[in-house]
């Protein structure tokens, strides 16, 4: 899905929104303070789409004014979104609103969505687990060209989109120890089905659906168990296990394992980022991320601790069963730790 604002003059509104369906007529929700004003279809032909074979008839611009929504220009807490899928298409700006773009590339499995709530109120347009996304829209998020206030989210695979982001965008990543990373996702995928959580969409859920099936059955309690099926873990389900940070920063598709040039790609990458943090110092994350924005580091949460990771990180560790899962990632946290052992 495309979709972007083309002007807001106060008393009136142009925008467009293009979806998946070539035929599709787009109608957005028009809300102010949360309470829904109106339900629009497109009201406007935009040729080009036409001619790019993008829409079947172009009809997907919207020009919104008074006599479609009252009082539109003193609505300061107005927000569009497409219908069909629930998108913010566009949010009014506040002025107390941080003028800055920031990407939190996610390296979680279980993400830090309290953190980004957290700084929802702090910019205009805010979009977060947009790794549910397809690649489409979510390229669209960093061309939003008439929005100077964005904060988007994601464990998206930063190579596909590193060209838009280091235009006009500042990154910000945590990365937590390799081993602990590891347990955190097999006990998270191990209660998933059970608790109903929706921290995967539909795609990455199919990706990972033998992981998950392993993990369901993992015996967490019984410590040589554990150890036995680590040795025993089919291949498939070790490549969704292997190197995920690595990947995270070098791939271009979720099967891609990592190069001999990985390390140094990777390390590449971070050096353009405007905040690196590690999770056992996750104060010190918070702090910069809240002086890059411009907010009080107390108004942030801390990242929640999954339980049982520390007692199955330590298992992961001496056993050795899972160091060639996690040789690249192992590496590369290896020359963040330090890096960051040297600015203390």
């Amino acid at each position: 899905m495309l979709f972007n604002l083309e002007a807001d003059t106060g008393d009136r509104i142009v925008c467009y929104v293009v979806p998946d369906g070539f035929q599709g007529v787009p109608r957005i929700r028009v809300c102010n303070a949360g309470e829904e004003l109106a339900v629009l279809a497109a009201n406007e032909t935009r040729e080009s789409l036409v001619v790019a074979s993008r829409h079947e008839t172009g009809q997907c611009g919207f020009s919104i004014d008074a006599s479609l929504v009252p009082n539109l220009p003193s609505l300061n807490q107005l927000e569009l979104y497409d219908e069909e899928t629930g998108i913010l298409i566009y949010r009014r700006r506040a002025p107390h609103m941080a003028a800055r773009k920031i990407l939190r590339l996610e390296t979680h499995l279980f993400p830090l969505w309290r953190l980004d709530d957290a700084l929802k109120p702090s910019f205009q347009y805010h979009a977060r687990g947009v790794e549910s996304l397809g690649r489409e829209t979510v390229t669209q998020l960093f061309l939003l060209i008439n929005v100077d206030s964005v904060y988007v989210s994601g464990r998206i695979l930063y190579k596909n989109y590193a060209y838009f982001v280091e235009s006009s965008f500042q990154t910000a990543i945590l990365l937590q120890e390799p081993y602990q990373e590891l347990a955190e996702r097999l006990l998270v995928l191990s209660k998933l089905r059970r608790i109903g959580a929706e921290i995967l969409g539909a795609r990455e859920s199919m990706e990972v659906e033998a992981a998950l099936e392993f993990a369901e059955q993992f015996p967490t309690e019984d410590d040589k168990a554990m150890k036995r099926a680590l040795r025993q873990m089919p291949g498939d389900v070790g490549m969704v296990f292997a190197n995920p940070l690595t990947r995270l920063l070098t791939a271009t598709t979720p099967d891609e394992m990592p190069t001999g040039g990985a390390i140094a790609a990777a390390l590449d990458a971070l050096s353009s980022f405007a905040v690196v943090g590690l999770r056992h110092e996750s104060d010190k994350f918070i702090g910069a991320l809240a002086e890059l924005i411009g907010v009080e580091p107390a108004t942030l949460p801390a990242p929640h601790q999954f339980p049982g990771v520390a007692r199955l990180a330590e298992i992961l560790k001496t056993s050795g069963e899972v160091d060639h899962l996690l040789e690249k990632d192992l590496e590369l946290y290896h020359h963040v730790s330090q890096a960051a052992e040297k600015v203390k």
